[in-house]
């Protein structure tokens, strides 16, 4: 036990504190699923238009010039969205993994309030900065996608020209 006694105000108060950093997480997660959820609609979009091409490939043995241009584009642009959307992945399990390990370090100051042995003493402590090692991964992984998005801009206007 603690020596100095703590009042329920001051531990809810305590175990709230990691709460800041999940509502800022919550905020760029919710970002991220949304960039998420519309590259998943664009490559599905791909996908159907290059079905559609192969189908007129079948169908006429060979393409016109400006469709075989767009399948090649199409092509190119589905593999670097692939990628995109690993990148975007990880930043998202990423940052839902600082969440949790966010609500942990709630959890651990509030058992740490009335059971203190020297090895649960640190790790409200050790589980805050883990949590934020993840939010920076995020950040990283996020960083990558922006870095991709415009490639996948620069391969569409080159087939164009």
């Amino acid at each position: 036990m603690n020596d100095t006694p703590v009042t329920a105000i001051e531990a809810i108060q305590a175990m709230l504190a990691p709460a800041v950093g999940i509502s800022a997480v919550g905020l760029l997660l919710l970002a991220l699923m949304n960039r998420y959820s519309t590259l998943i609609n664009r490559i599905r979009l791909l996908n159907e238009e290059k079905r559609r091409l192969m189908k007129m490939i079948a169908e006429q043995d060979e393409l016109n010039y400006t469709d075989q241009t767009r399948y090649m584009s199409v092509v190119n642009q589905g593999k670097e969205l692939l990628l995109r959307s690993t990148s975007l992945r990880n930043a998202i399990l990423s940052m839902q993994s600082a969440i949790g390990l966010f609500v942990l370090t709630s959890a651990l100051i509030g058992v740490n309030m009335f059971v203190t042995t020297g090895a649960l003493r640190d790790a409200p402590l050790i589980t805050f900065i883990i949590g934020m090692i993840a939010v920076f991964v995020g950040i990283l992984y996020s960083a990558t996608d922006v870095i991709r998005s415009l490639r996948i801009v620069l391969l569409e206007v080159k087939a164009d020209e």
